[in-house]
């Protein structure tokens, strides 16, 4: 299964008011993999093998579970616990017993929509960067947004190697840009802080109000659900 990269989305998603646009493509993107593997994905043999290889991590089972097909979950989950069924082999002493601990351990920690989405995400950290390269108009446009959570911002550092010749004026608009962000942001909360003293009671907080909220985007991320 594969994921189209869509620079139509990375100019929709820069252009919108948020804490990070990258969080948002992700979301999209997220949404789209959900999509696909409670309708079309089933009915791929190559889909339905690395369900049974990997299954899904528990955030991506309870995302799927929250939608409509159920059947389709229930199909997927009954071959991927026929192939975790074959690990369950009675250990026949305590060395035994800890390398299955381990395969266990393993087999449970992997997941198939969350190795699409990594895959889907690099391309789009690396777009993103070509993009600055050439394209007139993105520096423009990255310099308008809010910034970028930190995880976000840390994977697009990672990839500033694709904005060629450009990366050093890349690195410095993404460090500006997010820089600026932080400093209006902990304002902000400073603000929310101070309003705690009975000294400002009656001093309006305005957008101080929101500045936990958006304070926990801009280190984690926005909330999934």
């Amino acid at each position: 299964m594969g994921y189209h990269i869509s620079t139509g989305l990375i100019r929709e998603k820069f252009s919108a008011p948020c804490e990070c646009p990258l969080c948002e493509i992700r979301r999209k993107a997220e949404e789209n993999f959900l999509h696909e593997f409670l309708n079309d994905a089933v009915m791929e043999d190559d889909t339905r093998k690395k369900v049974n290889e990997k299954g899904f991590c528990a955030t991506h089972f309870d995302m799927l579970y929250a939608r409509q097909n159920k059947l389709s979950l229930a199909l997927q989950i009954g071959t991927r616990t026929d192939e975790l069924k074959s690990l369950l082999k009675s250990p026949k002493n305590v060395k035994d017993a800890q390398k299955l601990s381990q395969k266990l351990k393993d087999a449970n920690s992997t997941c198939v929509i969350c190795d699409l989405l990594a895959e889907s995400m690099e391309k789009y950290y690396k777009t993103i960067a070509q993009m600055f390269n050439k394209e007139k108009d993105f520096k423009a446009l990255l310099e308008s947004v809010n910034g970028f959570c930190l995880p976000h911002y840390a994977e697009l550092l990672k990839y500033s190697s694709y904005a060629g010749l450009k990366n050093k004026e890349y690195l410095l608009t993404l460090s500006t840009v997010q820089q600026k962000r932080f400093d209006e942001l902990k304002a902000d909360l400073q603000r929310f802080c101070d309003k705690h003293d009975y000294r400002n009671a009656y001093t309006p907080l305005g957008t101080a109000e929101t500045a936990l909220p958006r304070m926990r985007v801009k280190l984690y991320g926005i909330k999934r659900s």
